[in-house]
């Protein structure tokens, strides 16, 4: 267990010094030192601005905050909704399509079975008219020859 406590402390040791060094790379170009400095001012601005607010004016403050997060909240419900909207028809629709496919599907497995026995019908015909050609060939042969044989003649 501390073993495995131990690599995980590793890791994030390693990914610590992994960012910190891709910040430290990332810092020594000018544009980006300048976009940095440009954020954490205007960061800085909104900060100040929010603090003189709550304390020129808390309850307004409060209640303003209270608002948007109320109207974040009902827009966020009004998404959550369209979204499940959206899995309702298309699973209905899918589910439509599916039972389609089903359907279609035992329909070609039917023909394919009718087709099959039409064919060995088609077959068992074909192989009682030879047999009736090869025994019927015979018998006439049989026949004149037992005519050509006869005394009567």
């Amino acid at each position: 267990m501390q073993n495995q406590e131990q690599q995980n402390s590793k890791l994030m040791v390693g990914m610590a010094a992994g960012a910190l060094a891709g910040a430290a790379i990332a810092m020594l170009n000018s544009n980006t030192r300048s976009k940095v400095k440009n954020n954490v001012s205007g960061m800085k601005d909104s900060v100040t601005k929010v603090a003189g607010d709550i304390r020129e004016n808390p309850r307004e403050t409060k209640d303003q905050l209270m608002e948007r997060v109320k109207e974040a909240s009902d827009t966020l419900k009004e998404a959550i909704t369209t979204v499940q909207e959206v899995y309702n028809k298309t699973n209905s629709n899918l589910r439509s399509e599916m039972k389609d496919v089903q359907n279609d599907t035992q329909e070609a497995v039917t023909t394919v079975k009718e087709a099959s026995n039409s064919l060995k019908d088609a077959g068992n015909k074909v192989k009682e008219a030879k047999e009736e050609l090869v025994e019927g060939g015979s018998s006439e042969q049989e026949d004149d020859r037992n005519r050509q044989n006869s005394p009567l003649q």
